[in-house]
């Protein structure tokens, strides 16, 4: 029972100190004035503070009233001293009403004060109650007349506050470090997205009421504040510096970031002044040049975004890049102000791999993508979330062609993005691109996955390599032309990229179902010429996997684009035939003729473009369908691109697996593009990523353990490669080989 009584003195202890802390703090601020605009508050009590177990009328939607606009947020954060664990802050809201409403609903969370608002409409005070409906982070004002209700108007709101900046690592939180000379220091940092702006300040949490921010921070005089803007004015008085920022773009809340630093923290800053661009990061790797990296590839994106989407209005007048030493995700793509985790800013090419030199510069090249979409241009909702990262993700790998095309980062997307999720997407616990009645915060976290980014990204590469790189730039240009600065909605970029198709039943034909189809392309030749049936139906990896919930009828438009070859007269396998099949798959089945030409295979999926999973039959029975690939691949090895080649060795191991193959067909592959093209490093890659899978399942079974191990020491050894090309593969940038 002792433990229990320690416990219970500990927090009880707890409740003393934070209540003592927030009382000293709240009367310190009553001393000071330094807010932009000084606040003139009644000291006649105008407010109920009121708790509701049960939400009335408005609370009960998470969702808040979408007929608002918001103009700006003036906001002044309190920082007294570097010891303290909590923060002031005041927040003015300016908003205009365009309906009539009982309830003012706005977001605050977890707060450890918030004080009675003062509400004014067109300049004049109104007596407002105020209620608190945790389950949706919501406040609620009422006006103290009964029965009156809220007209269509322009108010301006006014709060003070405290947060605790030791409750988690976002919202507005501390994080301590090693200063590298034994010295433990502190960084005040912020992450907002998805929802939590609202532990910062008090606001309208949602992306679609995008408003201007007025930062000010009062902070310790040996410190550094920064913000999403530039400073335009400091002052230092009573040891305390006083340091105002530029008034932001119009964003939405998550967007808005700032931070305090100590002064000792590093910098590394960019010749150029449009923009100025400044990597912070710990002293130690700052002065040994482990951030350079981070800001040659931030200033290469930048410039190279500009020119492809051709504006530059999406660029802030400066950029900070923050490396955070706790930091909840890879990064966040703050407008002017992105934060990052550590290993996604340092560098230290003694001690890092190419891989992690590469996640780095796709990482910084991602979050330099989203000031363009994102942030310029934001989704009213998080259902069209994945617009903004998988759109980000996809572009990422584009300014490597033009900087680093050695990296061949583009062709790495395959493995990075493609491959891996279609395992994800192969099961019947997956869910769709676009999610229907997202509404919690837990629903939009949940989001944030491997289905949102790479699936999404994927049918993005997917939509390019149909409609074609330049229509697709050029579809991108004209939708952030059209809504810049503003909500975009996706259907408008959509339907402008095709010519004879919806362009939005193509994509919400992709985007709102979950899985991928199984495309099962049947080969008959006869006197008459060559029969080829495309069969489409739902894919899931593993017959185990219950599925029975499952649309069974679900059918996906599939570009299907094949090429054929082989001479069924004359037994020739490898002739490469002239003929080519392209056209959209709707329904379950259609068959194509090709008349008196005698083909004894065709592949499809040209370059990889669809994401889905292709399976050969024919009634050809001197070789499978399968085995034909084989010969192709040795006979001429320079005609499937490299894509194509991933594609099989994608495909094959995928059936195998699901057994609808025998893994017979996959290792000939291997052995037949091993032999051929022995250093493609995305072939490898392919190859080690099912060799894991399937190493999973063969581990626990010795003898077949074996043979698995000797067939693998057999392929490097047999295609020329040794220990040297394999440590040279693994430590150069060169991708292409």
């Amino acid at each position: 029972m002792s433990w229990i009584i320690v416990d219970v003195v500990f927090y009880c202890i707890s409740l003393i100190t934070v209540g003592a802390l927030a009382g000293r703090i709240s009367q310190s601020t009553q001393e000071v004035n330094t807010f932009v605009t000084p606040l003139n508050i009644s000291t006649i009590q105008t407010t109920q503070n009121l708790n509701q177990s049960t939400c009335i009328e408005d609370e009960c939607n998470p969702r808040l009233l979408s007929d608002l606009e918001v103009h700006s947020y003036e906001l002044e954060y309190i920082y007294n001293n570097i010891n303290d664990t909590t923060v002031q802050g005041r927040v003015t809201i300016d908003f205009t009403l365009k309906q009539p409403i009982n309830q003012l609903i706005y977001h605050a969370k977890r707060m450890l004060q918030l004080d009675e608002p003062v509400l004014y409409e067109d300049g004049v005070h109104r007596l407002v109650t105020m209620g608190k409906y945790p389950p949706h982070n919501y406040i609620s004002l009422r006006l103290l007349l009964e029965n009156s209700s809220f007209t269509p108007n322009r108010y301006s709101l006014k709060q003070k506050f405290i947060v605790s900046l030791i409750d988690g690592n976002v919202g507005f939180y501390q994080t301590l470090f090693n200063d590298g000379n034994g010295t433990i220091r502190k960084l005040l940092a912020s992450k907002f997205q998805p929802t939590d702006a609202r532990k910062a300040f008090p606001c309208f949490d949602e992306p679609q009421f995008k408003a201007v921010f007025k930062i000010a921070i009062l902070h310790p005089e040996d410190t550094i504040a920064i913000a999403n803007f530039p400073k335009i004015e400091e002052t230092i008085e009573n040891g305390l510096r006083r340091t105002i920022f530029a008034d932001t773009f119009r964003m939405s809340t998550y967007l808005a970031a700032w931070a305090v630093l100590p002064n000792t923290y590093g910098q590394l800053v960019s010749n150029e002044d449009e923009p100025k661009v400044t990597v912070w990061a710990r002293r130690e790797p700052t002065d040994n040049g482990h951030t350079a990296l981070a800001l040659e590839i931030a200033l290469n994106s930048v410039s190279f975004f500009t020119d492809y989407f051709n504006t530059s209005e999406a660029v802030t007048p400066k950029i900070d890049l923050l490396a955070v030493p706790d930091f909840a995700s890879g990064a966040m793509e703050n407008w002017g102000l992105v934060s990052f985790r550590e290993d996604r800013v340092i560098f230290n090419e003694k001690i890092a791999s190419i891989v992690q030199k590469q996640q780095l510069g796709e990482t910084m090249a991602h979050e330099i993508a989203h000031f363009w979409f994102g942030n310029y241009v934001t989704c009213k909702w998080w259902n069209n979330l994945w617009l903004n990262e998988a759109m980000a993700t996809w572009l990422s790998y584009k300014p490597f062609s033009v900087y680093y095309p050695n990296w061949n980062m583009e062709l790495q997307a395959l493995t990075e993005e493609v491959i891996p999720v279609m395992w994800d997407d192969a099961k019947p616990s997956s869910h769709p691109v676009v999610v229907r009645n997202v509404t919690s915060a837990a629903d939009i976290t949940s989001l944030f996955n491997s289905i949102t980014y790479s699936k999404g990204a994927s049918i993005l590469r997917m939509l390019e390599k149909i409609v074609g790189s330049n229509t697709f730039r050029d579809g991108l240009r004209d939708y952030l032309k059209t809504n810049a600065f503003d909500i975009g909605d996706p259907t408008i970029f959509y339907n402008k990229l095709f010519k004879n198709i919806s362009g939005e039943k193509f994509m919400k034909n992709w985007l709102e179902e979950l899985n991928y189809p199984i495309l099962n392309v049947d080969l008959n030749v006869n006197n008459n010429g060559t029969y080829i049936t495309f069969n489409q139906s739902r894919f899931i990896i593993s017959n185990v996997l219950d599925s029975s919930n499952l649309n069974s009828n679900y059918r996906w438009m599939i570009n299907i684009q094949c090429v054929l070859g082989g001479n069924y007269s004359d037994s020739d396998i490898t002739n490469l035939g002239e003929d080519t099949i392209d056209f959209i798959l709707e329904t379950e089945q259609e068959t194509q003729f090709l008349s008196g030409k005698f083909y004894t295979w065709i592949k499809c999926n040209r370059d990889f473009q669809g994401f889905f999973v292709t399976n050969y039959l024919s009634n050809l029975s001197t070789y499978s369908s399968w085995q034909h690939f084989s010969f192709v691949l040795e006979a001429e090895p320079t005609f499937f691109s490299d894509e194509d080649k991933v594609n099989l060795l994608q495909d094959s191991f995928l059936l195998a697996y699901k057994g609808l193959i025998d893994y017979i067909e996959p290792l000939r592959i291997v052995s037949s593009l091993m032999n051929t093209t022995s250093k493609q490093s995305v072939i490898w890659c392919t190859f080690q990523w099912h060799w894991d899978i399937l190493t999973e399942l063969v581990e626990h079974l010795p003898n077949t353990w074996t043979k698995f191990k000797d067939f693998a020491i057999k392929q490097i050894l047999s295609s020329g490669t040794t220990v040297d090309d394999i440590l040279e593969i693994n430590s150069t940038d060169d991708h292409n080989t």
